[in-house]
């Protein structure tokens, strides 16, 4: 697909919101697999669909992904179309949900700052009741500030009122609020599976794109996990837009129903 053939993915104008105009997109199996059970992902895009997650990178505000994407794979998280289909070299604010502050130091987002801006959003400092906690805090303190050595951005957020010790959740609004505030109009959410689900749990999705392969993969890691629904009304509608093919995968654009 040459760059004249690229086609813009996010709305233009975009609906007028008091947050950021969130879309999710990913690539899976047909049977709703984003990796293995091994966590084998690559590629279940086909050569042409991967342009899909560059598209948006280019055309969003904002990519943001969890820690544990960061963990697993550490993405860069650029833009890597050509001068041609990118010639302003546009490149987002990379966002990293990271309650904890555990992205390492040597990660590749780490060692490309010069590239594009990184933000860090970690948890809200938790009250420090025994000389555990306390370490703990100091700890964070310590990587905190590494981080912001090599020319990283830190900012925190309160923490979901169901969340435990063990698994802190930010505040997604909170978040969205904050980057709202940075001037952020757009943000693709690219990953990984907590954080796509918390995003549709909250429904707080615009617009989600999937880009599925002809593949069947069976007991994997799924997309999309607990969303809380019983019920087929509880479920999240959506409607569809496009469905085109992408080389030998189907992208499929569909929008929230208000």
């Amino acid at each position: 697909m040459s760059h004249q053939d690229l086609p813009p993915l996010i709305p233009s104008p975009l609906p007028r919101l008091s947050r950021p105009y969130v879309v999710l997109s990913w690539a899976q199996s047909a049977d709703g697999q984003i990796a293995t059970r091994t966590g084998d992902s690559k590629y279940l895009s086909s050569p042409e669909s991967l342009q899909v997650q560059q598209i948006l990178r280019r055309d969003c505000d904002a990519v943001l992904v969890g820690i544990g994407t960061v963990l697993a794979d550490d993405p860069r998280l650029l833009c890597r179309l050509s001068p041609e289909a990118n010639p302003r070299n546009r490149q987002p604010l990379r966002v990293i949900l990271d309650a904890r502050f555990q992205t390492p130091p040597e990660a590749s987002l780490c060692k490309t700052t010069r590239e594009g801006p990184v933000l860090i959003i970690g948890a809200e400092t938790q009250p420090s009741n025994n000389a555990e906690n306390e370490a703990q805090r100091k700890d964070e303190e310590t990587r905190i500030q590494k981080l912001l050595a090599l020319g990283l951005e830190v900012i925190r957020v309160p923490i979901e009122k169901d969340s435990v010790p063990s698994r802190l959740k930010l505040d997604l609004r909170t978040v969205l609020d904050r980057l709202y505030q940075r001037g952020i109009q757009s943000l693709f959410v690219e990953g990984g599976s907590a954080v796509l689900t918390s995003f549709l749990r909250a429904n707080l999705a615009d617009r989600v794109i999937l880009d599925i392969s002809p593949r069947f993969i069976g007991q994997g890691i799924p997309a999309v996990r607990d969303l809380g629904v019983l019920t087929l009304p509880e479920a999240r509608r959506f409607k569809t837009i496009s469905v085109e093919h992408w080389g030998e995968n189907v992208v499929w654009v569909m929008d929230a129903l208000s």
